[in-house]
Formats: C-alpha cells, structure tokens, sequence
C-alpha cells in the first residue's frame, strides 16, 4: 500500500495556526447600573426595549430637548470607552459613549440651523450629569478627586451609599461607649487581640477620652472620611478617623465566661489571648 504522505511542520513557533495575542489596556469598570427614579421624566426606565431581534438595547435612552424639537431615546452607556487624548471629568463625559446615528442626526440639526453647537454640547453634558448616579460613575473617579468634590459639595452618592454602615457604627459606638462608662458593672473588655480588664491601661489608650455622637457639620465630616477611606471589603471599621470610636466591648463577668468558652476549642485549645499586663481571671 501506498504510504500516506506526512505534512511538513511549519519551522515557524507554533505552526500556520499560532496566534498573536494582544496585550488589552484595563479600564475602569464600573457595576450594572441601578434602576432609574420615576422623578427623571426625561429619561426612561432602565433595561432591553422591544425591538427586532439583533438590535442593540444597551446603556440608557435619554431625550435631548431643544426649543426647535426633541431628539428622542439617545443611547448613552458608561464604562467601554476611556480616551486619553481627550480624558475631562467624568462628569463632562469621559468615559460615555454615544450612539453614532443620534450624533449625526444632532449634526444635521445643527448644519440646518435648527439648533446651535452650544445647546447640542450643554444637553449631551447634561445627559453625563444626569447618569452620573445611575450609572455609579463614582466607582470609577479617583478617590482623591472624589473626596475633594464631596467636600466641596457637603456630599455625594458614595457617602449617600455608605451612611447605613456608617450609621450602624454609630449605633455601636454608643452601646459600646456606654459600657465603658460603667467598669464596676461590666468588669471585662474584649478586644481584637483578647481579653482586658475594662480598667486596664490597653483598653485606655486605645480608647477616646470623650466621645459624643457626631451631628452638624462634625457628622458631615465624620461621613466623609468614612465613606472615602473605609475598605468595603473589611469589617468596615478601618478607616481614617476609626481611633475617635470605642472599640472595646465591655462585659459582665458572665459574658465574659461565655466569650472565653465560644474561643475555647474541644479539647481545651483557645482562640483568643489574654492581656499579659491586667491578666484578668474570668
């Protein structure tokens, strides 16, 4: 029988077949945007619209109103497209797209006359602004940048996201404070590396000598400087300012009895230490 003849082997890396990869530039991302409030009237409701199949529903539609008329339904996303040759504010569009035929429709408009450069550049402006919140363009700003324009404003939808948590540490600080005030009634104080007597010097010094609810202009700030430091991926305590909260929870001999045996292992092992300097003995 014939012998099959073998393919010769390209001499090249990899064959006919290798392919050349490309190295992609990361982006900022940013999370699925959040449903759009009823009170924006000009723009509609997030999510796919009816249409022949293969047409492309992404981003939001926005209605641009001029005095001449409007130019319905403009597609505008965030997140895809980053220029540096033209890199602005967020908030002035860097990082927006803009569907092409509503931007050569609004070029049409403009060379008729029915509307002028100006009013096209100040609605697109405004259409960034408006989905600024929506879209969580916040996740992507730098967070020196963000923090300065927070304070600048007395606020922004990051410290508007983060004021539950940061409430809920207020909450605990008062219950926490309260107890340190009473040493004679809640003798222990557990910490992250252990047990304290509540009097001990440890607990002391890492604990403020007043603290008081922020309110006003003091809770504005302390909102701040949560919201723009605090790590969301920690047990949100750690953040710029944290030592002006008590921390130390203070407990009864009981409750110190059982937090010594939820750390204590089955076969007598324990998870937690004791302050070498107050040795306290539950």
């Amino acid at each position: 029988m014939p012998k099959k003849k073998q393919k010769k082997r390209s001499r090249h890396r990899g064959g006919a077949q290798a392919v050349v990869r490309r190295e992609l530039v990361p982006q900022p991302r940013v999370s699925t945007p959040a449903e759009i409030p009823d009170a924006y009237d000009d723009l509609e409701p997030w999510g796919p619209e009816p249409g022949p199949v293969g047409y492309s529903t992404g981003g939001a539609p926005v209605h641009l109103k001029f005095a001449t008329g409007t130019l319905p339904a403009v597609r505008l996303s965030f997140g895809d497209l980053f220029a540096q040759e033209r890199r602005r504010p967020i908030r002035e569009g860097w990082g927006f797209t803009v569907e092409l035929p509503a931007v050569l429709e609004l070029l049409e408009r403009i060379d008729d006359g029915r509307v002028s450069a100006l009013d096209a550049r100040s609605a697109l402006a405004e259409a960034a602004d408006l989905l600024y919140d929506t879209f969580r363009c916040f996740e992507a700003e730098d967070p020196g940048e963000l923090r300065a324009m927070c304070r600048q404003a007395g606020g922004c939808a990051l410290c508007d996201d983060r004021r539950p948590w940061f409430e809920g540490l207020l909450n605990t600080s008062d219950g926490l404070w309260a107890r340190l005030q009473q040493p004679a009634k809640y003798p222990f104080a557990a910490g992250r590396h252990g047990l304290h007597e509540t009097e001990c010097s440890v607990v002391k010094r890492e604990t403020p000598s007043d603290y008081s609810r922020p309110t006003g202009d003091v809770y504005v700030t302390a909102l701040n400087a949560f919201s723009h430091t605090v790590d969301p991926h920690s047990s949100r305590e750690d953040f710029e300012g944290s030592r002006n909260y008590p921390r130390f929870e203070a407990m009864t001999a009981q409750e110190a009895r059982k937090w010594v045996l939820d750390r204590t292992g089955p076969k007598g092992g324990r998870n937690y230490k004791r302050c070498q300097r107050c040795a306290p003995a539950v």
